[in-house]
């Protein structure tokens, strides 16, 4: 699913929040939690191996996009 989007890198306060990572395959699938600088560093590795993951605040319902997805 590419993004016409990048975002910048996080300032370093925020590093250490807690995010979600999530793989998409036809419905979204959280993989774990953990902290943002650990999160970019998965995302980072994904990416090497072909992979994409998607980095989302901890609060984050994946059933507002399943709303998206049945509409499009």
């Amino acid at each position: 699913m590419p993004l016409p989007w990048q975002n910048p890198l996080p300032l370093d306060e925020y590093i250490t929040s807690r995010v979600v990572i999530y793989y998409y395959s036809g419905r979204w699938i959280p993989i774990k939690y953990c902290r943002l600088i650990k999160a970019i560093e998965l995302y980072r590795n994904a990416k090497l191996e072909g992979r994409e993951i998607f980095i989302f605040p901890a609060d984050f319902n994946s059933d507002d996009f399943s709303e998206l997805d049945k509409n499009n």
